[in-house]
């Protein structure tokens, strides 16, 4: 300040100033190549979102190619019913700019949804592509707008003869929905300043396969008004409108086919529309549950077991108690806190099953006991995965159910303006439209219902064929589990269902024993045959005796894979360690067991006892890394030395984040490649133990000669 007058700040001052904004700014932004393995978030705008808008985007052009086809201003010629179900009406022509405009727009709504094709397939860079997609839309937004803000202020129709065409509402809905998808993908490009993910569009080619889909079928629609115009005399809105009722199966009955080759054109029409319309509820079906399980159910499933892995507390005391020994304290030195971090970081770099595998190997511990502590384990991970099971089910239903409401209730609020209808009377008309009920009591007739309603409908339906899956999976199949159980004790009763049911209340089934053994006494029977002097009943002969004795009965007596017999953890952990001949038995048996679960179908789930079988024979090979489950348990001493690392075969803790039970694959499905790579594994045993006792053989015979020749 000079002579008490602020200084006067130059360019030159404020050019740091903004040189820090901008260096703020662009600290926020951190873009990642197109490939690379850092973790990914905001799944909506990474997934979701390029997906609706590749599905949307035909829908977006469509409606513009109705609004560019038609003129956007109709007189009426009479308010009966005309071909069309509605009023006879006929269009005049439009200003030559608002054509010409119109037809850019068009273009650009085209070419944008090219580029965002050509996104998806990689054809072209993420950082060109959709810059040009959301630039495109935005001015295919921008002229439509203009055009009908301007059209009704300088060129309006002028009533009450004349009135806003099926065109001009396309018009604005096309305006809409470029608007929409191009707000959608601009925070999809955000996600990417910000880092969030890489610059390309992580889908599968299911999903892609999806867009294919869903393209096709908006063509299809395109094709058929073009089609039905010409041949039942209406226009080619109120033609897009007869083939997507048609297609949709509701058959309102406002618009038909009052000529011979207008109905022999209806049924491969309808045919092929409604198989591509299946195809895509089924694509946009599994879409759904798939990110819905990948970014809903999993976060789910990875609390759920952290929760317990934090809990497992008989773990933490194991390693408490290394940890003691490495620092010399006494096990109670050591906190909760430094137990758990322990824990974490052993579980992260080196199998849980070492500590267990080195005390049961050291003897401290008895085999069965480990066991015992690891099915409790076993357990806790298989209760996460029922609580999964349902709260997947129900999750899905309740979001289902969130959707078909908005659906239904916001699309009953833009039918009761448009329409002649009470809202009560468009929520009717949605009900029936949605279940494709179709009574045609209620049908949309006015010139802006009529694009909402193919718009609407498209979206709609697909919502209502979801929600019943998911009623199928959850309300249906309650009911039909109900039905069957009432059924096995009224209609058809199952053997022994009432004797069970009874088995819950003691002093009913004594007062019943006590009566069946009086009238037994009445009729001469010996109380107790087959009792023993002890009193205790006999039981025949023992699984394990009855399994040897069919074991030994030959290849003709051979039990199918459902009827391997079901071991104790005591018998299991008494198990001798098998000869190698026995071994590859095992391995033959067990692989056509899970082969046959495979082939089913079916998502089968092994019971611990089943599981220590199996890995006891997929960990075999090296003596230094027993599994937890059968290994280290059984303390089994296999006679190979082959490390299993090499190979692949994975060490897993139950409820760790690297457990079997948390596979994208099912139960037999893992079991059985595990198993194969455990053949593989011991054939290349077996071979080079072979090749090792030639060697030996030739060095011996060799070595003696030698002596001979001395």
């Amino acid at each position: 300040m000079k002579n008490g007058s602020p200084t006067r700040q130059t360019p030159m001052d404020d050019a740091p100033a903004r040189s820090s904004l901008w260096d703020r700014l662009a600290s926020q932004f951190h873009m990642r190549p197109p490939e690379d393995d850092e973790p990914q978030s905001w799944w909506i705008a990474s997934t979701a979102i390029p997906l609706v808008a590749a599905a949307a985007g035909p829908l977006a052009n469509v409606m513009s190619i109705v609004a560019l086809v038609m003129p956007w201003r109709n007189q009426i010629l009479s308010r009966k019913d005309g071909p069309a179900g509605n009023w006879i009406q006929v269009g005049y022509d439009d200003p030559l700019w608002v054509t010409a405009v119109n037809a850019i727009s068009l273009v650009c709504g085209i070419v944008g949804n090219i580029f965002l094709l050509l996104n998806f397939t990689q054809a072209v860079r993420y950082i060109i592509a959709l810059p040009v997609t959301i630039i495109l839309w935005f001015l295919a937004t921008g002229m439509l707008s203009g055009l009908t803000a301007a059209l009704s202020i300088y060129s309006p129709p002028i009533g009450p003869t004349d009135i806003y065409s099926q065109a001009y509402w396309s018009a604005v809905i096309a305006a809409i929905l470029y608007f929409i998808l191009s707000l959608i993908l601009m925070i999809n490009m955000l996600g990417y300043f910000l880092g969030r993910y890489p610059q390309h569009f992580s889908l599968t080619d299911e999903q892609r396969t999806l867009i294919l889909q869903m393209t096709a079928f908006v063509v299809w629609l395109l094709i058929g008004a073009a089609i039905f115009q010409r041949v039942l005399g209406i226009s080619f809105a109120d033609g897009l409108y007869f083939c997507d009722v048609t297609v949709l199966t509701l058959g309102f009955g406002d618009v038909t086919a009052e000529t011979s080759v207008g109905r022999g054109l209806i049924w491969p029409y309808a045919v092929l529309g409604i198989i591509q319309l299946g195809l895509v509820v089924g694509s946009i079906h599994q879409f759904a549950r798939e990110v819905h399980y990948d970014n809903v159910v999993r976060k789910h499933i990875e609390q759920k077991r952290q929760s317990t892995f934090e809990r497992s507390i008989p773990f933490n005391e194991v390693h408490r108690e290394d940890q003691a020994q490495a620092k010399e304290l006494p096990p109670a030195a050591l906190t909760r806190e430094q137990t758990n971090i322990s824990f974490h970081r052993k579980h992260h770099h080196q199998p849980i099953r070492n500590t267990i595998q080195a005390l049961a190997g050291g003897g401290h511990r008895p085999r069965l006991l480990v066991m015992r502590e690891e099915k409790d384990r076993f357990d806790a991970m298989r209760a996460i995965q029922y609580d999964t099971m349902r709260f997947r089910r129900w999750n899905d239903l309740f979001i289902s159910i969130i959707a078909f409401g908005i659906v239904w209730t916001c699309g009953a609020v833009v039918f009761w303006k448009l329409e002649e209808m009470t809202y009560f009377e468009s929520l009717y008309f949605c009900f029936c439209s949605l279940i494709t009920i179709g009574y045609g009591d209620f049908t949309p007739q006015s010139n802006a219902g009529r694009p909402f309603f193919v718009m609407w409908s498209l979206i709609a339906i697909p919502t209502m064929t979801m929600l019943i899956s998911q009623m199928s999976d959850t309300i249906v199949a309650a009911i039909k589990k109900s039905t069957e159980k009432l059924s096995d004790y009224t209609v058809m009763p199952r053997s022994g269902a009432y004797k069970s049911f009874l088995g819950h209340f003691p002093f009913i089934m004594r007062f019943f024993q006590n009566r069946e053994e009086k009238k037994r006494i009445k009729r001469g029977f010996q109380v107790g045959t087959g009792a023993d002097v002890t009193g205790e009943p006999d039981e025949g002969p023992s699984t394990a005796q009855t399994d040897k004795d069919v074991e030994q009965s030959g290849p003709a007596c051979s039990p199918p894979p459902t009827d391997h017999p079901h071991r104790t953890l005591e018998e299991l952990a008494r198990d001798r360690n098998p000869s190698p001949y026995e071994l590859a038995q095992q391995l033959a048996f067990a692989i056509r067991r899970t082969s046959h679960d495979v082939r089913e179908g079916k998502r089968k789930r092994y019971s611990y006892e089943e599981w220590v079988e199996y890995t006891g024979l997929i960990q075999f090979t090296s003596p230094q890394s027993r599994p937890t489950s059968s290994g280290a348990a059984q303390g089994q001493d296999r006679s190979t030395s082959v490390d299993e690392d090499e190979f692949g075969v994975l060490n897993w803790d139950w409820i760790g984040d690297n457990s079997p039970m948390l596979a994208q694959q099912t139960e037999p499905e893992w079991i059985l490649d595990r198993l194969c790579e455990s053949l593989v594994r011991y054939v290349s045993t077996q071979e080079q133990a072979r090749a090792d006792a030639q060697e030996e053989a030739t060095l011996t015979k060799e070595r003696d000669l030698g002596i001979e020749d001395s």
